[in-house]
């Protein structure tokens, strides 16, 4: 798992690799940082990103996680 920070978030970003193909699925969870000593609140569930794309490799998967779940808060905001 990667972790990534984008302003006020933290991304925690991985790679499941699909048995029927050997392909690799994006996930990502999303985490709003409240600050020191607060509890963070969680933005986006850990779930599966780009649900119908399959990556040749883990890294391409996670690179993949990443913009998807900044196109997803950059929509909420």
């Amino acid at each position: 798992m990667n972790v990534e920070v984008h302003g006020r978030y933290e991304l925690e970003l991985s790679a499941r690799q699909c048995i029927h193909n050997g392909g690799w699925a994006a996930f990502a969870r999303a985490v709003q940082r409240t600050g020191e000593g607060n509890a963070n609140l969680s933005v986006l569930p850990y779930q599966q990103v780009l649900e119908h794309a399959i990556f040749a490799t883990e890294s391409a998967a996670i690179s993949a996680a990443g913009g998807a779940a900044v196109a997803l808060l950059r929509a909420a905001d």
